[in-house]
């Protein structure tokens, strides 16, 4: 019996060190480099350089307006825009703040309500490489008709130091259940892996 839990807990370590390597693996290989363009652009904020990131695709004409997703609701939109290093008339008159956000399933449900508004067929999600897996089944799972276009922004790597492999694991983990819950409910579907034009 001990020999069976041993070897149990070895196959279940092998597994979770495998699946860890696959996913970073994915994370960093997703692009953001080519010139694809969309109806719209959503930042989901929590990481360095998203909303700058945002921003440039925005005013290289990628899109035609931005949503800043899970916005502290206490931050003014000239402090948010000053960050990013963009003109105020740039956000009065293509950039939407969601405010209602706290996570990455609440990011979903805010972007899925903004698509719907504007009747948005195509669009590129901005956020963190080590995030980004996560995000696009989380934005498929709520809006299964809209083409995502992933623009990720790279994030230091696991093997940095312990805090970026502790983030790095977290967000596996997290990953892995949202991964397992869409293949339980049979919404699961392809959703791209890189900056597809």
């Amino acid at each position: 019996m001990k020999q069976a839990l041993r070897t149990l807990a070895f196959v279940i370590l092998i597994a979770f060190v495998s699946g860890f390597g696959l996913f970073i693996r994915e994370a960093r290989s997703i692009a953001s480099g080519s010139m694809a363009e969309a109806d719209g652009i959503v930042v989901l904020t929590g990481g360095p350089n998203r909303v700058a990131t945002g921003v440039e695709l925005l005013e290289a004409g990628r899109a035609e307006r931005l949503l800043i997703s899970g916005v502290n609701p206490g931050s003014p939109v000239s402090d948010i825009a000053s960050a990013a290093g963009a003109p105020e008339a740039l956000f009065a008159c293509c950039v939407d703040v969601g405010p209602t956000a706290a996570d990455t399933e609440g990011n979903a449900l805010e972007t899925a309500a903004w698509v719907a508004e504007r009747g948005y067929a195509r669009l590129i999600v901005v956020t963190s490489d080590y995030h980004m897996p996560r995000a696009l089944l989380e934005l498929q799972a709520a809006m299964p008709d809209t083409r995502l276009i992933a623009h990720a922004v790279p994030a230091p790597v696991p093997w940095t130091n312990l805090d970026e492999a502790r983030r790095w694991l977290t967000e596996y983990v997290k990953y892995a259940a949202v991964y397992g819950r869409e293949h339980i409910t049979g919404r699961a579907r392809r959703v791209p892996s890189s900056d597809e034009g």
